[in-house]
């Protein structure tokens, strides 16, 4: 079983392809309904059907997205098929109904307006914008040198390496100078995605008030960007705002 990226447009188009005749256990867990799933599960109804779903969510490619994601799940069984979606958003409320088809928490979830942040960050170059909607409110970008490693050995790798890391010790500050000037006084902010090297955003939250202010805002997953440029934010959002789908006939 292995599951597939699918965006939040092509999300609610599958969703529409489910057969509202069938019967159906619709499933919803949020984070914390995940860690006592069976719990959560076995309270509503011990048939085999809630056995099969328990088992499902097992899978171990499908626990690998749930903890990468950090979202929650929705899942939707019945005796022809199983269809799960590790959202792009978090789940709410824990909710197991049978007998029906119950798309609604899912759908008002995919289709509920989000402002989004994104913070693109590779060393040497960032990005950083503020969505409303698939709308750019404020966006800002920068470069700063850092000298790649110095291999030669001796004092002079030493002499070389310390000044890359005060090289990007500055980088960092002034990315973090330029996060807290655009967002500290943001509306809104729904959810904060990074992108680049994972490796980054620890001490460049050491460096933004904005980032440690809004910590829980801040996604588990990090975006795959190569490099950090205006070009690459919009693909950024995509790849932000889109689930991993898996699907059993």
């Amino acid at each position: 079983m292995e599951g597939r990226k699918v965006t939040r447009e092509r999300l609610l188009g599958l969703l529409d392809r489910l057969d509202p005749e069938a019967e159906w256990i619709s499933v919803y867990l949020s984070t914390t309904g995940l860690q006592k799933r069976r719990e959560v599960l076995l309270a509503r109804k011990t048939d085999q059907r809630i056995a099969e779903i328990a088992e499902f969510i097992e899978a171990e490619p499908l626990q690998r997205e749930l903890e990468r994601y950090g979202t929650g799940l929705a899942l939707f069984h019945s005796s022809a098929a199983t269809f799960a979606v590790v959202p792009p958003f978090p789940v709410v409320e824990d909710a197991v109904i049978t007998g029906h088809l119950d798309t609604e928490p899912l759908r008002a979830l995919l289709e509920h307006p989000r402002r989004t942040v994104l913070v693109l960050v590779t060393w040497g170059a960032w990005v950083l914008a503020l969505y409303d909607g698939n709308s750019v409110e404020c966006y800002k970008k920068g470069t700063g040198h850092i000298h790649p490693p110095h291999k030669k050995g001796g004092s002079s790798q030493a002499r070389f390496a310390r000044r890359t890391e005060e090289q990007r010790k500055e980088f960092l500050k002034r990315v973090g100078r330029h996060l807290d000037e655009q967002l500290l006084d943001a509306k809104r902010v729904d959810h904060i995605y990074f992108g680049g090297n994972r490796l980054i955003l620890r001490p460049l939250m050491a460096e933004s008030r904005f980032l440690r202010h809004h910590g829980d805002l801040i996604s588990p997953r990090t975006l795959l960007v190569k490099r950090a440029t205006r070009d690459t934010l919009d693909g950024a959002l995509r790849e932000a705002h889109s689930g991993v789908v898996f699907e059993v006939p």
